[in-house]
């Protein structure tokens, strides 16, 4: 087991916090825009199958994304709906795994520890859009949903990703400080 190279304390000093800073900068809008595209291609993977007919995929790049169908096949449980936000936070895990926690990189400084924070922030809002618009079907908009009820959805959203916050944080600074004797 490794131990971590800095400490919070180090934080206070310029450089380190600015490496922080620069991690979740650069990695958090680059997770949640290719999350929001990894979405996307869930519904697509799953629906086609299904029977409904892709006629366009709209990216998320500075807006929402969106698939188009030309013809709706069947969707037991509304499987399609529900496959976007999971297929995304499955990616945005392995991502995680892969990049980060394999090779122990938010161990190496501060820089790393907040990049891999950009990554697992998104996990837990991509499952609630996932949850929601599976349950909202496909004759209705999930976005419109989560507007039309922000007193249920903004403490949903922020919450999970809060939950995975914590996660990185008890992961990474808890399980892997050394302990006394």
């Amino acid at each position: 087991m490794h131990f971590p190279a800095w400490r919070w304390a180090d934080l206070k000093r310029p450089l380190p916090l600015l490496a922080a800073i620069t991690g979740l900068a650069v990695s958090a809008p680059v997770s949640v825009t290719v999350s929001c595209n990894v979405h996307e291609i869930g519904h697509v993977l799953v629906g086609v199958p299904l029977g409904w007919r892709v006629e366009r995929i709209n990216w998320c790049l500075l807006s929402e994304g969106s698939v188009e169908y030309s013809h709706i096949g069947t969707s037991p449980g509304n499987l399609e709906g529900y496959a976007g936000g999971i297929i995304a936070a499955a990616f945005l895990v392995t991502v995680y795994f892969l990049l980060f926690a394999a090779h122990q990189r938010p161990l190496l400084g501060p820089g790393w520890w907040a990049a891999g924070l950009g990554v697992v922030l998104w996990v837990g809002p991509q499952i609630v859009f996932g949850i929601t618009e599976g349950a909202v079907g496909p004759e209705r908009s999930y976005v419109d949903f989560i507007d039309n009820n922000p007193a249920v959805y903004a403490p949903l959203i922020v919450g999970s990703a809060v939950a995975g916050a914590v996660a990185h944080a008890w992961l990474w600074r808890v399980l892997f400080t050394p302990r006394p004797g």
